[in-house]
């Protein structure tokens, strides 16, 4: 046998590349939700707190009733949080009241906000695939010490909020 023919009778191997290094890994995702999109839930558990913009509900914590332009979901601190769509992270930042907290934008004039993270996992400008890891749920700020640990989640359309449950798997 010559040694070219070793050659082909040898698999080949890949190159292997460093995660992120290459043009293709650059290729943003399409960022397309829409009215009839579905959502993954953040963290699974209880509704603590519904979205209410049209009435307002008792917040036990805060002894008052107000609006909800979110949900409070229910989590066990350190449990991780997922993003809920594909989406590219345009703001990671604190909020008094939410704590911690990841604003995405799902495309569409759709945006959605988790608050109530620690260990937050993402950053500006970040291109995430639904499922994958925004952070941790952290103590809840004082803002929500009653309801305990939970996710504050908020969903918009065109900067208006919406109710996000309809829209959840």
């Amino acid at each position: 046998q010559t040694q070219a023919q070793e050659e082909e009778e040898r698999p080949r191997e890949e190159p292997v590349l460093q995660a992120g290094s290459g043009q293709e890994a650059a290729v943003p995702l399409v960022l397309d939700f829409s009215e009839a999109g579905k959502l993954a839930w953040p963290v699974m558990g209880n509704i603590l707190l519904d979205y209410s913009m049209d009435t307002t509900i008792y917040f036990p914590t805060l002894d008052q009733y107000q609006c909800s332009p979110g949900v409070v979901i229910q989590a066990e601190v350190s449990q991780p949080v997922a993003a809920p769509a594909n989406a590219r992270v345009t703001a990671v930042g604190f909020d008094e009241e939410i704590g911690n907290f990841v604003e995405l934008d799902l495309g569409n004039d759709y945006t959605a906000v988790c608050g109530q993270l620690k260990e937050v996992q993402v950053t500006e400008n970040e291109y995430l695939e639904k499922g994958q890891l925004l952070g941790y749920v952290a103590e809840p700020t004082k803002y929500y010490s009653v309801e305990g640990s939970n996710v504050f989640f908020e969903l918009r359309h065109s900067e208006e909020a919406v109710d996000p449950v309809g829209y959840f798997e």
